[in-house]
């Protein structure tokens, strides 16, 4: 473990500034900053709080964050390469941080087309190494996986040496980050709650009748149902207190949202 003392100036600012962070943009944009300027270009993290598969489930509810080539990003995700990658696999049975040899050490399987893609995706973005991070144990009920890689084609045994020199404050980091996103509003990539949807949910998770509510806010029930309806739609939830449950796991009720 890293004395205090140890760690460098620009993580222990970077510390300060996630910490102070209103919203996940900002504190995402400190965190890129010095985990990139360590050498580690690219940047994927996905997070969510409410899993059905694997580490993320349904993408729309999971928060994905990136720094790096968008194409990259837009071909790994739409591609769903995510899915077939051995440090994703890895990362839903770990917890903490290995290079992406040991990560494919547990590879049980012979590789699978989808796997030879991300070989080939890697290639053309020139990234040869990276490590994969499991988030999993850091905030009770939600899940995370982060993975990092830097460019300019360098090679597995020059990267552990750069996780030699920096993999100790990555690690910090990227727990803080995890830390630091639970407690903010995120949305995933649903579309947002009206500020009239976020109400109604949020005087429902008070209990609060329809009636209740259409009182406190100055409407119709019927209005109310319609706001009711258009929040379980965005969430995409079955019922309204389904929807209640999704925001308040999403942290899309606080006063910060």
């Amino acid at each position: 473990m890293t004395r205090n003392s140890d760690r460098s100036p620009e993580t222990l600012s970077t510390i300060t500034a996630i910490m102070a962070a209103l919203d996940v943009t900002t504190a995402w944009k400190h965190f890129s900053a010095t985990v990139s300027a360590y050498g580690f270009d690219n940047i994927i993290y996905g997070g969510t709080r409410l899993p059905t598969t694997g580490i993320l489930g349904d993408l729309r509810d999971a928060l994905i964050l990136h720094h790096g080539p968008s194409e990259y990003l837009d071909i790994y995700l739409g591609e769903e390469l995510y899915l077939h990658s051995p440090t994703y696999e890895w990362a839903e049975s770990n917890t903490g941080f290995v290079s992406w040899p040991v990560a494919m050490a547990h590879l049980s399987a012979p590789p699978t087309p989808q796997m030879m893609r991300i070989v080939q995706l890697n290639r053309k973005f020139n990234v040869y190494s990276g490590f994969v991070g499991s988030l999993n144990d850091v905030v009770p009920g939600m899940r995370g996986v982060i993975g990092l890689s830097p460019g300019n084609a360098m090679q597995q045994p020059e990267a552990d040496e750069l996780w030699a020199r920096h993999g100790h404050e990555v690690e910090l980091l990227s727990r803080l980050i995890q830390l630091r996103i639970a407690s903010l509003p995120q949305s995933g990539q649903r579309r947002p709650l009206t500020n009239r949807q976020r109400e109604a949910l949020l005087w429902c998770s008070r209990g609060k009748t329809m009636q209740d509510v259409a009182t406190i806010m100055g409407l119709s029930v019927a209005t109310v149902e319609k706001h009711l309806r258009m929040a379980r739609e965005a969430l995409d939830a079955q019922t309204t207190a389904h929807a209640v449950q999704k925001a308040v796991s999403l942290n899309l009720l606080s006063e910060q949202a």
